[in-house]
């Protein structure tokens, strides 16, 4: 299959809340800027979320990037990262549950039935009571990035009965199952109307029915656990060998694998809170009889392996944001439901304990978070008007402070751009990080990389990210200006018939063997030679078709050393210095000076001479120039976008506990 990428230019929409309904008003490409009032941020991005994010009442997270006001159909045919909607959803959904309490705008209430048809479809399309899907696209057919191109996924399935023109993605993991009880969660106790929570009630129901009938596991359509399907640890003493062989691994970890069984109650920290929001919107005494057998099995137990203690560079580098994330969005339906002192003094010390570390983050969720939780859970007066100060957390003041910065300054722009910190000497770097580079102290949001899906899971420290293939040949036609070719360091081969206007991917045909160079033919249009990792490869036809090249077959590729000095002109000359930088000379190299003006990331790895001038390439993209002077950057690449319900989520939840003013 060919991939054809063409990049459009539209208008952009702005819609402002009332009373009644989101009203659409039309503006222009400067309306909402980064700086704008929280507010209009908040009305661009919920109008932009339904725009390109909306699937049937799904939220998608990746998207392919499109204009402003682009409907995005979200079938098979579009890559996205559906398989991660049931989370996304969950949490969009408390953030629209939030939005109600704060503006009793009707038709938020609607929206969130929408939400709620979507989520019990997550789990009727898989056809087995209580199971959720991880997401589902529309359409038949494989599924563009998962079951195209030799890929093969087993976890794609084709809808049945009413549910036939969807295709759903299984193996539903735990933190998917989590933010969609944690949405139901305050969705239920802030927005539903009596409809609504009868709804909420039956599928949570069913959702915990499942649970519990499987020993607190996720049992897919296959009848086995889901990879990530263990959501707590079931009490019961004659499941504890079951549980020591998944658990081998850690038990080794803490040099415990000949001790007695003695999990933590931590270690069921995902299943706690579940089985209280179940008891709450179902009534079942049997939810909150489980989970009160699980405490007294559990609660005394150590916690050996526990990584708490106070802030360093070294435990810094061992964080993961997004388990904190879980961690944290367990503990706000926990605390909220719980009522025991002795058991609220140990979830708080575990809220303490992940603020020790995200305080000085800027995280403007796990900052309200940590301000509704400590130190005692206190709903506002009223919606808007807070019942707690920030002075009564630790650091809490310049927390709340750093926290509304994140979002004043939250990029509207979503595009999956490059980023490499890593090349400012400005910021002091982890000497405890391993892999890859991190800063010792955060980033603001609006100068690292963005998060793929969801920013308060992202890392604050995290240098760079986003990086653009290079560009390692470029080849043009012998009697066709308008048709050329280029490779690039992930191995793949594209071609254009319009000048560039447009390119086609055309690796598919190679099955898999990764391209190393290309050679166009002298003579003919679209013969064309690759060196590949799979020996030498011919296409006759541009690269639609490719068989491997005869054996006495001899062909001449050219490999460039970029550091020297390539002609354009008498009077232009280009290389690549050994520091990476582009280098212009207009006396034959005598004398030069570097040329990135208005480039991303100024880095060059490959540079070409072409008849359309000087094509370089880096980390931050491709680059086109006829003077080495004035750059335009190329869209060679399928680019994408990511939404914005994690800023949606904060900035109402900070509304309905007034710790955002409404003029914000």
């Amino acid at each position: 299959m060919k991939t054809r990428f063409r990049w459009l230019a539209g208008a952009l929409f702005l819609f402002a809340f009332n009373s009644a309904s989101l009203t659409p008003v039309s503006a222009g490409p400067a309306a909402v800027r980064d700086s704008s009032p929280l507010r209009e941020k908040a009305a661009y991005f919920q109008r932009d979320l339904l725009d390109k994010h909306w699937l049937d009442g799904l939220y998608v997270s990746i998207v392919p990037a499109a204009a402003p006001g682009t409907r995005l159909p979200h079938t098979v045919d579009q890559p996205g990262n559906v398989i991660h909607a049931g989370v996304w959803t969950g949490r969009y959904l408390a953030g629209v549950g939030y939005q109600y309490a704060v503006t009793r705008d009707p038709w938020v209430r609607r929206h969130g039935g929408e939400i709620l048809r979507a989520l019990r479809t997550l789990q009727e399309v898989t056809g087995k009571p209580g199971l959720l899907a991880r997401g589902y696209v529309k359409g038949h057919g494989p599924v563009e990035d998962w079951e195209r191109n030799g890929q093969d996924s087993v976890e794609w399935h084709q809808g049945q009965g009413q549910f036939a023109d969807y295709r759903w993605h299984g193996d539903v993991s735990v933190d998917n199952f989590n933010a969609v009880l944690y949405g139901y969660a305050i969705y239920y106790d802030l927005a539903a109307d009596s409809a609504q929570r009868r709804l909420i009630a039956e599928d949570v129901d069913r959702l915990m029915t499942h649970l519990l009938e499987n020993h607190f596991r996720i049992i897919d359509v296959d009848g086995d656990v889901t990879r990530w399907g263990h959501v707590g640890i079931d009490p019961d003493p004659t499941r504890d060998d079951y549980y020591r062989k998944v658990y081998e691994s850690y038990l080794r970890r803490g040099n415990m694998q000949d001790g007695a069984w003695r999990p933590p109650l931590r270690s069921s920290l995902m299943l706690l809170p579940d089985l209280l929001i179940a008891h709450h919107v179902t009534g079942q005494a049997r939810y909150r009889d489980f989970y009160q057998r699980v405490v007294a099995r559990f609660k005394d137990n150590p916690d050996r392996l526990r990584d708490a203690g106070p802030f360093s560079l070294e435990r810094l580098a061992r964080v993961n944001h997004s388990s904190e994330g879980q961690a944290y969005e367990a503990l706000y339906n926990l605390i909220r439901f719980e009522k025991n002192p002795e058991l609220l003094r140990i979830y708080r010390k575990w809220v303490e304990d992940l603020w020790e570390m995200n305080w000085r983050e800027g995280n403007t969720l796990f900052t309200w978070m940590t301000r509704a939780l400590l130190p005692e859970h206190r709903a506002p007066s009223k919606p808007g008007v807070s019942s707690t100060a920030s002075a009564e957390i630790p650091q809490g003041d310049e927390a709340v402070r750093l926290a509304l910065e994140t979002l004043r300054s939250y990029p509207v722009d979503r595009v999956l751009r490059p980023v490499m910190n890593s090349a400012r000497t400005d910021i002091e770097r982890n000497p405890s990080a391993r892999g890859e580079p991190l800063s010792a102290r955060p980033i603001p949001i609006n100068q690292r990389p963005l998060d793929n899906e969801y920013a308060w899971k992202g890392n604050p420290y995290q240098l760079d990210g986003w990086f653009k293939p290079i560009v390692t040949m470029v080849q043009y036609a012998c009697d066709d200006p308008l048709v050329a070719w280029f490779s690039d360091s992930a191995g793949r081969v594209f071609m254009t018939r319009d000048g560039g206007g447009t390119w086609e991917d055309l690796s598919t045909a190679l099955r898999g063997a990764r391209v190393q160079n290309i050679a166009a033919s002298s003579q003919r249009t679209f013969v064309l030679h690759a060196q590949t990792d799979q020996g030498l490869f011919v296409t006759r036809d541009g690269g639609l078709s490719w068989r491997p090249a005869p054996e006495a077959e001899s062909v001449k590729f050219v490999t460039p050393d970029f550091n020297q000095w390539q002609k354009v002109s008498d009077h232009l000359h280009c290389r690549i210095s050994d520091d990476g930088k582009l280098m212009i000379s207009h006396d034959q190299g005598q004398t030069s000076a570097p040329g990135m003006k208005g480039w991303r990331i100024p880095r060059a790895a490959s540079v070409f001479v072409t008849p359309r001038g000087i094509l370089a390439s880096g980390p931050g993209g491709c680059y086109q120039s006829a003077d080495g002077e004035t750059w335009a950057e190329l869209k060679l690449w399928r680019e994408q976008e990511t939404g914005a319900a994690d800023f949606l989520h904060a900035y109402w939840m900070g509304r309905y506990y007034g710790f955002i003013k409404r003029g914000e």
